[in-house]
């Protein structure tokens, strides 16, 4: 499952991110999607954000190893050159105090896979709104259409940013649940 998953999501990846530029992705629970957003964005540096053991020893969710610290473990290992190298940047702490460090206009783009909750996802692309250039792309996971899902509080907030600054909507897919923005490139 995780494998169809994630060849759709590269399929999405290769349409929408830029490539070549820096990128964040926010919510990397183990870092199975890191990896495709490494292979098919190619950034030139790639923040990986997430509040791992911090949050929680375990997640409640999920298959497999629970432990928070087993997966940032993980995460350490598999990105051990490109981390020493600089082009990837492992972040263990709340994305949004991550956000509020970078300078304005510095992502080219964004992958939002975190709380999924309304506030937090909106706090989430506030920050993204600033810190993402003219022209960049805010995307993400769990865009729900039934208002009543745990999630729905995603596409809620995405389509408040929408209708506040004018984002180009680029995907809205409900059946692969991904979600692409637009910021304008003279905002």
């Amino acid at each position: 499952m995780v494998r169809r998953y994630n060849r759709v999501r590269a399929r999405f990846v290769e349409e929408h991110l830029p490539k070549d530029g820096v990128g964040v992705e926010l919510g990397v629970f183990k870092g199975h999607f890191s990896t495709v957003l490494w292979r098919h964005a190619r950034p030139s540096t790639l923040h990986l954000v997430d509040p791992w053991y911090l949050l929680t020893p375990e997640w409640h969710w999920g298959r497999g190893n629970r432990s928070t610290v087993d997966a940032v473990r993980r995460i350490l290992r598999r990105w051990k050159r490109e981390i020493e190298a600089g082009r990837v940047v492992v972040h263990v702490a709340d994305d949004r105090d991550v956000l509020r460090r970078f300078p304005d206009g510095h992502l080219d783009w964004a992958y939002v896979d975190s709380s999924h909750a309304y506030q937090h996802t909106k706090d989430e692309l506030a920050l993204l709104h600033r810190k993402v250039r003219a022209g960049g792309v805010i995307s993400g996971d769990d865009w729900r259409i039934d208002p009543d899902h745990p999630h729905a509080g995603v596409r809620r907030a995405v389509l408040e940013l929408v209708e506040e600054h004018g984002y180009e909507v680029l995907v809205a897919d409900a059946a692969t649940r991904q979600w692409a923005i637009r910021r304008a490139a003279g905002d």
